[in-house]
């Protein structure tokens, strides 16, 4: 990189996936122990693929020498935030954006490669909360190159955006990301909803002549302009939506007492599988996989740009 440039470099993880790339001004390399790390972290991960909060405790302090004397009793429990470690080097000349946490170039690059690659990612400076995928858990594949071809080509569409508007797509990001912490089905559908509702009034940013006439309208706008419409499932996401917001009511069931209905488990993963497409598309990158099927469960391939 020349010199006299402005260089801002961070680590960031954990990304199980060490791959390494540079495009435009930016640099994304694995640290040396990656491959060390990451055995680490599976020794200690559930076999579910998470890595769950550790257990912290309360100690007393030596006054003076401030060194840790005797664990508190009944002072354990499990972590509300902690670190990870991280798994990859982020270096970016010349950002846009180098004040604040949020919005900025690095939190980009960083929120996208977790979009990808179907986990939750940080800088090694911020804390995590609630279990962290170290395995995928999305449904997509991807080459390494057209993972480089589309933070290119994103990066180059999230830079030109007016500086509100580029702070809320980092937002979506990190929302998108942070459902995959979470448990409960309809916690996860309520994040997504939350990811969808923020995705069409960044279309309407982007798009204003295009309003929808009732919240359902907005999956037809959406679907329509990035992704494909299903009329049958919407009506059922909108339905149980409605209910779970203006009732409290989980697909006929009381909040934390699960559902005998399959939609329970299906609708919350569909609707990520739209919002994944939908990103994508609204982005600039659409692909052969915004036009697939989110209502399917199988893998697909994540191609470059059409």
């Amino acid at each position: 990189m020349g010199g006299g440039a402005l260089v801002v470099e961070c680590d960031f993880g954990f990304l199980a996936n060490p791959i390494k790339g540079d495009f435009l001004d930016v640099s994304i390399t694995p640290l040396p122990n990656h491959s060390e790390i990451l055995d680490a972290l599976k020794e200690v991960s559930h076999r579910d693929g998470f890595y769950y909060p550790p257990q912290t405790a309360l100690y007393e302090v030596d006054f003076f020498s401030k060194d840790l004397k005797d664990k508190i009793e009944r002072s354990e429990r499990p972590a509300s935030v902690f670190f990870m470690p991280p798994s990859h080097h982020l270096s970016i000349q010349n950002p846009i954006c180098t004040s604040g946490d949020k919005g900025t170039d690095t939190t980009l690059l960083i929120f996208l490669l977790a979009y990808l690659y179907g986990t939750r990612l940080m800088p090694s400076n911020w804390k995590f909360d609630g279990r962290v995928p170290i395995e995928s858990v999305n449904n997509i594949y991807i080459t390494t190159a057209t993972t480089f071809d589309f933070l290119e080509q994103v990066y180059t569409w999230w830079k030109n955006l007016s500086e509100p508007l580029r702070v809320k797509f980092v937002n979506i990001l990190y929302v998108f990301n942070r459902a995959r912490s979470l448990e409960w089905e309809w916690d996860i559908f309520m994040h997504q909803y939350m990811v969808f509702d923020s995705l069409y009034k960044l279309h309407l940013e982007l798009q204003p002549h295009v309003t929808a006439k009732n919240q359902k309208n907005r999956f037809r706008i959406l679907c329509d302009a990035y992704s494909v419409f299903n009329e049958d499932l919407v009506d059922q996401i909108y339905k149980v939506r409605n209910n779970l917001v203006h009732e409290a009511v989980w697909l006929d069931s009381t909040i934390g007492f699960g559902s005998s209905d399959t939609n329970a488990y299906q609708l919350p993963f569909h609707l990520a599988r739209l919002n994944t497409r939908i990103i994508a598309g609204i982005s600039g990158y659409k692909n052969q996989y915004t036009r697939s099927p989110w209502w399917c469960m199988g893998t697909f391939s994540f191609d470059k740009k059409l």
